[in-house]
């Protein structure tokens, strides 16, 4: 188990973990971010054109919030889900409740938005993670966690 104090600098643990979980997922490419909604949002800003989007309805009060800020209008499915969904109409996946080894299938254009809030798989408190295959997106993506969104 690694410790922060291991590191020669804070942002070489987070290179590390961004790592592991590109190993323990099969994700090309890993941004952590300090919360799903928040990879969310900069999924939509980055790689989406703005067109309505559909998901359950029974999901987390932040995601049409988000879905609001961003500008993209949106339908509520009545429909199940477990472990995730795809915002129809997109590539992007609300992952949240999903953290499975090779969850990520290469290839597939999909940008996979994970939580590690507490009540998840992979409880850590907070934080988040964007999955993907695409290396421009995750390049701007990794400059916008820092710049803001």
């Amino acid at each position: 188990m690694y410790r922060l104090e291991d590191f020669d600098r804070p942002m070489d643990a987070i290179i590390e973990f961004e790592w592991q979980l590109s190993i323990y997922t099969g994700a090309p490419y890993v941004v952590t971010v300090d919360r799903c909604s928040h990879a969310m949002e900069i999924a939509f800003r980055l790689a989406h054109d703005g067109s309505p989007v559909s998901f359950p309805n029974r999901t987390y009060l932040s995601v049409p919030m988000m879905l609001h800020k961003v500008e993209v209008d949106y339908t509520l499915n009545d429909e199940e889900w477990q472990g995730g969904y795809q915002f129809k109409g997109s590539n992007i996946w609300d992952m949240a409740r999903a953290f499975e080894r090779d969850m990520y299938k290469e290839g597939s254009n999909q940008i996979h938005c994970l939580s590690f809030g507490m009540t998840k798989p992979l409880q850590i408190g907070l934080g988040g993670a964007i999955l993907t295959d695409n290396k421009e997106f995750a390049y701007r993506a990794g400059c916008m966690r820092y710049d803001g969104r």
